[in-house]
């Protein structure tokens, strides 16, 4: 048979094939067929068929050895381009200080404040940060969601907002993996500029669930009625419920986007130039921009208070990105010194008519 594969030429051509098997030709030149350089090399040496000179041994080494660097040689550029690219997807450690750091002054000009008078003094504290690019929110929210918290760069998944389940930081914006939610939706008054891009407001969803919510308030559906459908999605968590108007998230972040969309309407929330005057009500209406329900959202903050992960991402935020806080993570307290708490009624879970209520 006629060997085909590896070519040997000038010194490596000494090499005589004792097996009958095997065609050679008097060429100074013949290939041999293998799988892979590596293999081919060590088969045309190694192998009982195969007698070598010692200029033919010197050569084959020659050629293995240089092989093997160049196999270490491209490794090593892949690492080097890997953590390049790995790189870019995270904050630089920086050296730099912001207010928003230290949190016990950061609050200090709204101590002893409650109601409309609390309300506005945190919107001149925290309105006042850095804006991302739309584009840039994507390696922010590999950072902020990774599934590990304590070590977010080396993690290689992110966790979704509504299925809590961990799903590779490469498959975002692909059909079969998550996008960017907006808590507080995008058609109830986020056209353009950092509210479009606050990242208090911006979470990891699985494509399909996302496209479920909808812009969809949150809200507790009635779970004797047939409309109400649990879980929400087949691919999200057990716990989620949905109809045709509400929307409920898991339990265990429940209360985070509570505080997310508090955090919204009073960093959005005023009368300022330019500004989307956001407000929220138990009665929501996207043409006067009031997201819901308020009655739920604040029994939300209540019922589940901040945990480690929901502080960490506020610190991280503050430090790396926008360089503000959501005082309703470090303040609880502040959502009913602002808005009073009434509890739903039967009217406000079923009948949506109450408006924003404050102290």
């Amino acid at each position: 048979m006629e060997l085909q594969g590896l070519l040997f030429t000038g010194r490596c051509s000494n090499l005589l094939v004792a097996d009958g098997r095997y065609n050679l030709t008097a060429s100074p030149s013949f290939r041999l067929k293998h799988k892979s350089s590596s293999q081919r090399v060590r088969a045309a040496l190694k192998l009982g068929h195969v007698q070598r000179s010692n200029r033919t041994s010197t050569c084959a080494r020659g050629l293995l050895w240089r092989w093997g660097v160049s196999k270490i040689i491209s490794i090593y550029l892949l690492c080097c381009l890997n953590l390049v690219a790995l790189a870019q997807d995270y904050p630089s450690l920086s050296t730099s200080s912001y207010g928003c750091e230290d949190v016990s002054s950061y609050y200090a000009s709204v101590k002893g404040l409650k109601g409309k008078a609390l309300k506005k003094k945190l919107h001149s504290v925290i309105s006042k940060h850095q804006s991302m690019s739309y584009k840039d929110v994507w390696d922010a929210l590999k950072f902020l969601d990774a599934e590990n918290v304590d070590r977010p760069q080396a993690s290689s998944g992110i966790v979704e907002i509504y299925s809590l389940r961990t799903i590779s930081k490469n498959l975002a914006g692909k059909p079969e993996g998550w996008n960017r939610e907006h808590l507080w939706p995008r058609s109830y008054g986020l056209i353009s500029g950092p509210s479009l891009t606050d990242l208090h407001n911006i979470r990891p969803a699985d494509v399909n669930v996302n496209s479920s919510r909808g812009n969809k308030y949150y809200g507790e559906c009635n779970k004797k009625s047939i409309q109400c459908l649990q879980p929400a999605n087949k691919e999200a968590a057990y716990d989620t419920e949905t109809d045709k108007e509400r929307w409920t998230p898991p339990t265990k972040v429940r209360g985070d986007i509570a505080r997310a969309i508090l955090y919204m309407a009073v960093c959005y929330g005023l009368h300022q130039p330019g500004g989307q005057n956001l407000h929220l009500s138990d009665s929501p209406s996207i043409e006067n921009r009031e997201m819901g329900l308020l009655s739920t959202l604040l029994k939300w903050n209540e019922v589940d208070p901040p945990s480690r992960e929901e502080k960490l991402r506020n610190d991280r935020v503050c430090k790396f990105y926008q360089h503000n806080r959501n005082p309703f993570v470090d303040h609880p307290e502040y959502v009913n010194l602002i808005w009073k708490r009434v509890a739903p009624t039967r009217r406000s879970l079923h009948f949506p008519a109450r408006k924003e209520l404050m102290k």
